[in-house]
């Protein structure tokens, strides 16, 4: 919704809509803090339930690789957000972007890559 209000602000509706994505842009960052957090604790249990299952924590399955670019591209997207103080188009299309890297992480690699996650192929 952000970047929609982004693309389409004019000069007539610009400050109607600052306050709006300010609002936005907050929510955007406190999503993805704990979609982060959570992240975190599913990529953190896995490894302990690969250990008892495989006996090992981590064997860069593309299901694990994947749920790792998944949490380093929010973490430098909330590193660049809190640190560099950026916002607007840029973290918006950064912030799309990172739906579809984890829509592929959690659905693609499933269908399309081998490994120990793999269900199926197509």
């Amino acid at each position: 919704i952000a970047l929609w209000l982004i693309i389409f602000t004019t000069k007539t509706n610009k400050a109607n809509l600052k306050n709006t994505l300010t609002e936005l842009t907050l929510i955007n960052e406190k999503t993805l803090q704990v979609g982060l957090f959570m992240l975190t604790i599913g990529t953190f249990l896995g490894g302990v339930w690969a250990n008892e299952s495989w006996g090992r924590y981590w064997g860069w399955d593309p299901k694990e690789t994947w749920a790792l670019i998944v949490w380093l591209n929010y973490a430098a997207w909330l590193h660049m957000r809190l640190t560099k103080g950026w916002n607007g188009k840029p973290m918006a299309w950064w912030a799309i972007v990172g739906l579809f890297v984890t829509l592929f992480a959690f659905l693609g690699v499933n269908m399309f890559l081998s490994g120990l996650h793999s269900y199926g192929s197509l």
